[in-house]
């Protein structure tokens, strides 16, 4: 059983439902290209109400996450279509990764995304979830 931080809260799950798990956005913002092929992403802050108050935020105040060639493939594929596996394929061709590599390092960058908040993991429908009325 893999452990997996979703909404806050860590959650046991099997190696296979958390790679058939798809990553998705939960944050939007420009991706600026920078010349080694990575990006830096640049997103609004949303600071609780007492943090406004009391740090006095600028409106439309920005982080930026600076992301290498590797994280940026990563970040694109967060789309809430490809899953988890998916892109550690895309890794393992792409880089030439073997492919404990590619999924040892997709999973620990997913979860670096998800404890800051940018991303959120959308389980894999089933079979009867899928099929529509």
């Amino acid at each position: 059983m893999a452990r997996v931080l979703l909404r806050g809260k860590e959650s046991a799950i099997t190696r296979q439902q958390a790679l058939a798990a798809r990553p998705v956005r939960l944050v939007e913002g420009p991706v600026a290209g920078t010349g080694d092929g990575g990006g830096r992403l640049s997103v609004p802050l949303r600071p609780k109400a007492w943090a406004k108050w009391l740090l006095r935020f600028p409106a439309g105040a920005t982080k930026t996450f600076e992301l290498d060639p590797l994280g940026l493939l990563v970040w694109e594929s967060c789309d809430g279509k490809t899953s988890v596996l998916q892109i550690v394929r895309k890794l393992e061709r792409r880089y030439h990764f073997s492919s404990r590599e590619a999924e040892v390092s997709t999973v620990a960058f997913l979860r670096t995304l998800i404890k800051k908040g940018l991303i959120g993991m959308a389980p894999r429908r089933g079979r009867a979830e899928r099929k529509r009325p």
